[in-house]
């Protein structure tokens, strides 16, 4: 309902049924929820299968993928134009290629998604990840994609300090993800996280001319030559924030 409008309650079945609310159309600034969404209109899973089976071939064996288009008339309901979308149940991709296919039907669209799952018979990697690459790759879509694995790291009795560098080896994933940066095969940004890091990497002219932008750990303190070096090489600085390191150390 837009801002500043009031619902109309009327009294149904002649005052024995109880209260209701009546709303318009054009009081609710978008499209009114139904229970029912006909095929025409959202899809169906012959139409998804085929779908999926043009991007994906053989690779993907589901039986009830969900269409495309049902997925945006979600998105269209209950989201906004800037909101991140989160699947759980992330199966061949499909809520990731609707939010693609979304953003580039809607200049006003800057949605993003964060699509989950236990990667099962290595379907993040072989279906979902491929599916939602090859959409992008076939549509021209302008985006960004990356996916990480999350690994169990035991903690048990240990002090911070004693799991800190296998704590350290799962930060440059979600530096990517937030940022939407890809650290592998690209010279113009780098990522630090220890001192021994910033040692080599500060020690490598090569890196520091074609560097632009470096991600540095929130802990790491460049010594004097240091901090010249990328100065001298107009380096920009990005400092990871630290609650990355509240999180692992909680």
């Amino acid at each position: 309902m837009k801002e500043g409008a009031w619902p109309i309650l009327y009294f149904t079945s002649k005052g024995k049924g109880g209260i209701a609310c009546k709303r318009y159309l054009e009081e609710m600034g978008g499209r009114i929820v139904t229970n029912l969404w006909e095929y025409d209109d959202v899809g169906h899973t012959d139409e998804a299968k085929k779908e999926t089976g043009k991007i994906l071939g053989d690779m993907t064996a589901f039986s009830t993928p969900k269409p495309v288009r049902l997925m945006d008339r979600i998105l269209t309901i209950a989201s906004e134009s800037d909101s991140t979308i989160l699947d759980f149940f992330a199966g061949s991709g499909t809520t990731g290629h609707a939010v693609l296919a979304h953003n580039a039907a809607h200049a006003d669209s800057h949605r993003k998604f964060i699509l989950c799952t236990n990667n099962e018979n290595g379907i993040c990697r072989n279906v979902t990840y491929e599916r939602l690459k090859r959409v992008m790759e076939s549509n021209d879509y302008k985006a960004s994609l990356k996916y990480q694995v999350v690994d169990f790291v035991p903690i048990d009795e240990r002090l911070y300090y004693e799991y800190a560098d296998e704590l350290l080896r799962h930060v440059r994933e979600p530096v990517e993800l937030e940022n939407g940066v890809n650290f592998t095969g690209n010279a113009e940004i780098a990522i630090v996280l220890t001192d021994e890091e910033l040692r080599e990497f500060t020690a490598n002219q090569g890196a520091l001319s074609q560097c632009q932008t470096l991600y540095l750990g929130h802990d790491i303190l460049p010594n004097g030559e240091q901090e010249e070096a990328l100065r001298t090489n107009e380096i920009q600085i990005r400092i990871i924030p630290d609650y990355y390191y509240r999180e692992l150390e909680g």
